[in-house]
């Protein structure tokens, strides 16, 4: 079907031709949201590019569950209650990560074991996780080592760089998805365990 006539399209039509798989129409959905979504996302999160993830997020959903969306029901409404849950559960995740931090450390002390500090004196092992820092950006880098090696919180960092929360929190998301990558690469050597344990007791928030 033509864009012109998709344009034209009621959203019940719209999402009839979604269940069959059709990209001019799930294309014309994101264009009719995607600027009113990504205003209330920046609204909510404070953060564009925590926002952009959210909304890509979301449409990738819209995508994956094309055949199950259901033609009676508002796209329009499901996707900004979806973007409000999404946005709930960012704010979630930091308080979440928060808490871990503490966790973490009461165990430490309950079971009296060797603090990350402790094993990041090991120069080898100190070398290795700078390397392994260093497929980073140089942003996502820095707030990595102040989160994880200088123990500051995700409000210390934001402060420090002048960058919000939500910021830091995404930094983090982001840059744990591309070490967990770089770490399964070198999943054969024994200092990869040493190396994990080390990120685990300084670390804001778990794989």
């Amino acid at each position: 079907m033509a864009k012109a006539n998709l344009v034209n399209l009621s959203e019940k039509e719209l999402v009839c031709l979604l269940n069959k798989g059709n990209e001019g129409a799930f294309m014309e959905i994101y264009n009719r949201y995607k600027d009113i979504l990504a205003t209330n996302l920046l609204r909510i999160l404070k953060d564009p590019d925590l926002a952009e993830e959210v909304m890509q997020e979301l449409f990738m959903t819209i995508w994956e569950k094309r055949r199950d969306m259901d033609a009676e029901q508002s796209i329009g409404g499901y996707l900004f209650r979806a973007a409000m849950n999404r946005s709930k559960n960012v704010f979630r995740q930091i308080a979440y990560d928060q808490q871990m931090r503490r966790t973490v450390w009461s165990r430490m002390q309950q079971d009296q074991v060797s603090s990350a500090q402790d094993l990041l004196e090991d120069k080898e092992l100190r070398q290795f996780l700078d390397n392994l820092l260093e497929s980073l950006p140089p942003q996502q880098q820095k707030v990595y080592r102040l989160c994880k090696l200088e123990g500051l919180s995700y409000k210390e960092v934001g402060q420090k760089l002048s960058i919000s929360e939500t910021t830091v929190n995404t930094h983090i998301r982001n840059a744990n998805r591309i070490l967990r990558g770089a770490a399964d690469k070198l999943s054969d050597s024994v200092s990869v365990s040493h190396l994990f344990i080390a990120f685990l007791l300084s670390s804001d928030s778990l794989f």
